[in-house]
């Protein structure tokens, strides 16, 4: 039933990477179709941002209020209003349709995550990578997916499958039984909350686990979308090279992390997760300082794959550490951990365009080197006070 439940999640979280791409996959034939602006269509974006944020924020009171399985069910049926895009509505009724398509997919992101983290306890990493490829997979396909059916001049039926394959999934959530799993899913599990709850709350001791967490996961979030937004920019100003062949350096970067998060589960059993995390951070902040000193365009497009490769598990790797220190909060913590994500990934990417707009693009290489500098202070301080966070808990336990 466990894999049952895996298995559903890994479509689900395909067809959310599906919702989250969408709008910028085709917009350059949605903003033609409405004879409208990229600022407008900036507009479009930052509006699912804000669903997706709002949904995420919402995800542990509607756990709440209407249990697990319900919220993920719920989360699905907003995504699949997206349906209703085919038709063509009014510009100004196309933003609240995308707003609750975002909302739908923060809610179901984050709580479909939070579900696996607590069912799959001894294969977290393992399980938290299988979702991390899928998310990858629907991130890497859907912009060639779109690109075939712009080709054929029938783009708005990206709306028509994603609508439907989320109404199907769905169903699957609704209908399917997940044995011994059903009674967690279906509503609150009081019992290993109450007994997690005084070793697992933010206290004042912990804040600083949560809010060091957060401002890495803000700093990922804005890496990634930056990376994937910028890169091919980035190569058509340092090295010259066509667009055609610039916009490879996104498909190599996706590709590079389905990879990775299809070796997370596997690498991760031989390394402890802070060691692990410790060893991509530094990995990746090598291949950026690479980045800034590379004067060949082919061992940059090689410098792409690996940075790809090493950021591909940061997200599932962090999330994993984070939980390990509040049990009991996994539902609150994932939701805070996202909502940094999604924010950095609207925030950051305004500070590196600016940079792209006034800067050489080697500006913008040592940008996001001193980004993951940051991020490897923080793992460092995370490691430092949960070490001093386990030891009071040991501490407490002796005394007891």
């Amino acid at each position: 039933m466990a894999k049952r439940l895996l298995w559903i999640s890994f479509f689900s979280y395909m067809l959310i990477a599906f919702t989250l791409v969408i709008i910028g996959a085709i917009l350059p034939e949605i903003l033609d179709h409405y004879k409208q602006n990229y600022s407008n269509g900036g507009l479009l974006v930052f509006g699912q941002f804000v669903g997706f944020l709002l949904g995420v924020l919402s995800m542990p009171l509607l756990v709440k209020k209407l249990g697990r399985k319900n919220v993920v069910v719920l989360g699905l049926i907003m995504i699949s209003l997206e349906f209703f895009a085919f038709f063509l509505p009014n510009w100004y009724l196309l933003f609240p349709l995308v707003g609750i398509a975002g909302f739908g997919a923060g809610l179901a992101e984050s709580c479909i995550g939070a579900i696996i983290l607590v069912t799959f306890q001894e294969k977290q990493a393992n399980a938290m990578g299988k979702l991390e490829v899928a998310f990858g997979l629907g991130a890497l396909f859907m912009p060639l997916f779109s690109s075939a059916l712009i080709s054929k001049g029938i783009w708005e039926y990206a709306f028509i499958i994603l609508g439907l394959s989320s109404f199907l999934v769905m169903l699957g959530w609704r209908l399917m039984s997940f044995g011994e799993l059903d009674e967690y899913l279906i509503k609150e599990n009081e019992t290993s909350i109450a007994v997690n709850k005084e070793k697992g709350s933010y206290t004042k001791k912990t804040f600083f686990i949560i809010a060091f967490s957060a401002i890495y996961f803000f700093c990922y979030g804005g890496s990634e979308v930056s990376i994937v937004h910028f890169l091919p920019s980035i190569f058509m100003e340092e090295w010259g090279v066509s667009n055609s062949l610039a916009t490879i350096t996104v498909t190599i970067y996706w590709l590079a992390m389905v990879i990775g998060r299809a070796l997370t589960g596997y690498i991760s059993e031989k390394l402890t997760f802070n060691m692990f995390l410790l060893i991509i951070n530094v990995g990746s902040l090598v291949v950026l300082v690479l980045f800034t000193l590379s004067e060949s365009v082919w061992f940059s497009f090689v410098l792409c794959f690996f940075l790809g490769l090493f950021m591909a598990a940061m997200f599932a790797i962090a999330l994993i550490i984070t939980n390990l220190y509040f049990p009991g909060q996994t539902e609150k913590t994932t939701s805070i951990l996202l909502a940094a994500n999604g924010l950095g990934g609207s925030l950051i990417p305004i500070v590196i365009g600016q940079s792209m707009d006034k800067y050489p693009a080697q500006v913008t290489f040592w940008l996001f080197a001193s980004i993951m500098l940051i991020m490897l202070m923080l793992i460092i301080g995370i490691k430092i006070l949960g070490n001093a966070h386990v030891s009071v808990i040991r501490e407490e336990d002796h005394k007891a």
